[in-house]
């Protein structure tokens, strides 16, 4: 699906937002929209963002990355369940060719922020603004969420000092895990990585490493396999590897596998 199927919509309400807008505010501001929980698509120039009805917003040339966080989380006035995870700026290019294309980058500080501002005043043929924004929940909203709608218990493979590698095989393609023997196991509802991690020693097999765990050691890292974060044209399945490290990895990784 094209961006320019939402052109009307974003129009009007461009029109509507600009409206309540000084004239001083538009010239040391850039006008830009948001894509609250969207889709990162790839096409021939690059990527798109996806979402149901883009967002208006007014970004300030002073901005900073704290101040821009904050500016989003009022504008989608968001309640205090819900948090601002990640910013993605759909970030325009010339290519060897001379043309105009974009790429995702994420915003993370301040220099971010001010390469995006940078961006758009240098491109600035190519529009407003693109944010897409992820909407999480707070710790205390997940786990009542895992209380109220999930299974106690959630099935997991252990690959104890394995490995991962690529594979692409018809409408697969992503990481995998790679092992003779993995164990089965159980994650109780509401665990932390602590307990993760002690909840693995227990299960991973006794012995010498890299063969099995001794009673001494403790379990170090701890890998997980999830669905890939963009979406493509071709529609397979994509996988990634990330790494667990605090009670949030934890709970996200459970609220995932009950969908």
């Amino acid at each position: 699906m094209s961006l320019l199927s939402h052109t009307l919509p974003i129009v009007t309400q461009s029109m509507e937002f600009l409206g309540e807008t000084s004239s001083q505010t538009i010239v040391n501001s850039r006008l830009g929209f948001i894509f609250p929980n969207g889709s990162i698509i790839h096409n021939d120039s690059g990527v798109y963002f996806q979402t149901s009805i883009p967002v208006p917003i007014r970004v300030p040339n002073s901005y900073d990355f704290a101040t821009l966080k904050t500016k989003i989380h009022n504008t989608l006035q968001l309640t205090d369940k819900q948090f601002l995870d990640e910013i993605h700026y759909r970030q325009p290019f010339t290519d060897t060719g001379n043309q105009i294309c974009f790429q995702c980058m994420q915003l993370i500080n301040d220099d971010d922020v001010n390469t995006m501002l940078m961006c758009n005043n240098q491109f600035s043929c190519v529009g407003p603004i693109e944010l897409l924004c992820t909407i999480g929940r707070t710790p205390h909203e997940i786990i009542n969420l895992l209380e109220c709608t999930m299974t106690p218990t959630h099935d997991a493979l252990l690959y104890y000092n394995e490995r991962w590698n690529m594979s692409c095989q018809n409408n697969f393609v992503g990481y995998v895990f790679t092992g003779k023997n993995p164990e089965k196991f159980e994650i109780p509802l509401g665990s932390t990585i602590d307990e993760l991690k002690d909840l693995i020693k227990q299960v991973a097999p006794e012995g010498i490493p890299p063969h099995g765990i001794h009673a001494s050691q403790t379990v170090r890292r701890l890998f997980f396999r999830q669905l890939g974060h963009f979406e493509y044209l071709d529609k397979v399945i994509k996988f990634e590897i990330i790494e667990l490290k605090t009670n949030d990895d934890v709970l996200k990784v459970l609220v995932q596998s009950n969908y």
